[in-house]
């Protein structure tokens, strides 16, 4: 009820005021998206430090029959785990893979703030089995995680996994042996 009273005297207000009261009202105006402006976000700075600094690995997936060579960044610290694809360009996300390894199996969920394109997650068990496969939009408050505990997450650009035939409970990421 209050709404409506509100709407009807905002309304008669423009009514009154005329035409001239409108063209200077100023343009509403959305906020902006920090993902899409790195420089709007004072944090970007230390997410594109970190994703820079990722070290590149090789690695390969097995599905079916076929061995898929995959180049990844690996977020092997910390820092560069949280940062993941945070203020990464779209064309980033095309270009590149994320490797997290957590050095043991365990339960967390994963975030898409500051990050400007849709994004795939694959979850690995410990021997490499990859059980589960989401898909990730853009959000500033919505996490994503598998039922279950993960050794490894994959990020790749959004229906990556599906083209190249890679599907939960059939496929295995097969890392070289460490050194």
């Amino acid at each position: 009820m209050i709404r409506s009273r509100v709407a009807v005297l905002a309304a008669l207000l423009l009514v009154l005021a005329g035409p001239a009261a409108i063209a200077q009202s100023p343009a509403p105006t959305s906020a902006p998206n920090p993902a899409q402006n790195p420089a709007q976000n004072p944090e970007c700075p230390r997410w594109r430090e970190a994703f820079a600094g990722m070290p590149i690995r090789m690695v390969s997936v097995q599905a079916g029959s076929r061995s898929i060579a995959l180049r990844v960044k690996a977020a092997d610290t910390g820092e560069r785990q949280a940062g993941g694809f945070q203020c990464a360009t779209p064309e980033e996300i095309k270009r590149h893979l994320i490797l997290f390894d957590f050095g043991r199996e365990i339960v967390t969920q994963f975030h898409m703030q500051n990050v400007p394109a849709a994004l795939d997650i694959a979850f690995v068990k410990e021997d490499g089995r990859i059980f589960a496969i989401l898909k990730m939009d853009p959000s500033p408050t919505e996490l994503y995680g598998p039922l279950g505990p993960f050794r490894y997450a994959v990020e790749a650009h959004a229906g990556f996994f599906a083209s190249q035939g890679i599907r939960q409970g059939e496929a295995r990421l097969v890392l070289p042996p460490a050194r």
